[in-house]
C-alpha cells in the first residue's frame, strides 16, 4: 500500500510539474497538442502543458499561466510552448513560438527576473512585466520600397519590450547595391546581414509604439488606431 501511495504521488507530482497554465475562457473551438501526440480539444479548465501546440479554430482564447500572466489569442492562432519553467507560482522563465495568428499577453513582473518571450517566424518580444500584442503574419504596405510584403507586427499596449529579429530572419536578410544611372558596371552583389548587425536596427519600444518586422524590413510607427478597434481588441478590452 505505501509503494502504491508513493507511486501515485510521484505520478501526481509529474503531473503538476508538467502543467503550467489552464484555459480561462474559450468562445469557439480549439485544441491543444502534446509534443509528439495527438491533438485534444480543449474546453474551460483544461491544463496546458510545456511542449503543448494550442490551435484557435474559432472564437478566442484565454489562458492563464502559472504566475498568473494572460495570453488570449484571436481566431486561426496557433502557439508552441517551447519553454515554461516555475518554482511555485513564480516565474522562471517562459518561451512561445506563434506560428500564426494573432496573440495578445499581460505578462507579470517576475520578482526573480524570469524572463518571457514570444516569437515568431520573423522577430522575437522579450519582456519582464508588460503588456503586449503581436501579430505574426501580415501584409505590410508601408514599407520601403513601397510594395506589400509578409511581416510581423509587435505593438506595444504599456511597459517597454525588446524587439530583435529572429534567427531566420537575421539568417536570411540581404542587403543589395544601390543602383545608379550611367554605364554599366559590374558591382557587388547582396551580403548576408550578421544577427549582430540586424540586432543594432532594434531598440526598446515603449508604450503606444509598433514595429514591422520582416525580412530587410524594420518600421517603427505609432500605434495604429484600427488596430484598437478591430474585433479581437474588442474582444481583449472585454474579458482581460
Amino acid at each position: 500500500m505505501k509503494r502504491l501511495f508513493s507511486l501515485a504521488a510521484l505520478v501526481f507530482s509529474m503531473a503538476a510539474w508538467a502543467e503550467i497554465g489552464k484555459v480561462a475562457l474559450m468562445e469557439g473551438a480549439a485544441t491543444r497538442t502534446p509534443k509528439g501526440g495527438q491533438a485534444v480539444a480543449l474546453a474551460k479548465d483544461a491544463a496546458i502543458e510545456l511542449g503543448d501546440t494550442i490551435e484557435v479554430k474559432s472564437g478566442n482564447l484565454k489562458l492563464v499561466l502559472t504566475d498568473e500572466s494572460i495570453i488570449m489569442l484571436a481566431p486561426a492562432s496557433k502557439l508552441e510552448i517551447t519553454e515554461a519553467e516555475f518554482e511555485g507560482q513564480e516565474r522562471k522563465g517562459f518561451k512561445a513560438l506563434l506560428q500564426s495568428g494573432s496573440l495578445w499577453t499581460k505578462v507579470k513582473k517576475a520578482l526573480g527576473g524570469g524572463g518571457y518571450e514570444v516569437s515568431t517566424e520573423r522577430a522575437v518580444a522579450g519582456v519582464r512585466g508588460t503588456i503586449f500584442r503581436i501579430d505574426a503574419d501580415k501584409m505590410v504596405t508601408a514599407a520601403k520600397p513601397p510594395k506589400a510584403r509578409k511581416a510581423s507586427i509587435v505593438r506595444i499596449v504599456e511597459g517597454t519590450v525588446n524587439i530583435r529579429p529572429s534567427a531566420m530572419v537575421a539568417k536570411t536578410s540581404t542587403a543589395a547595391a544601390p543602383v545608379k544611372k550611367g554605364p554599366r558596371v559590374q558591382v557587388a552583389g547582396p551580403t548576408e546581414v550578421t544577427s549582430d548587425e540586424w540586432e543594432k536596427k532594434f531598440v526598446d519600444l515603449q508604450q503606444n509604439q509598433q514595429i514591422a518586422v520582416g525580412v530587410d524590413l524594420w518600421d517603427v510607427a505609432q500605434f495604429e488606431e484600427a488596430a484598437k478597434r478591430d474585433a479581437f481588441a474588442k474582444w481583449i478590452e472585454k474579458n482581460q
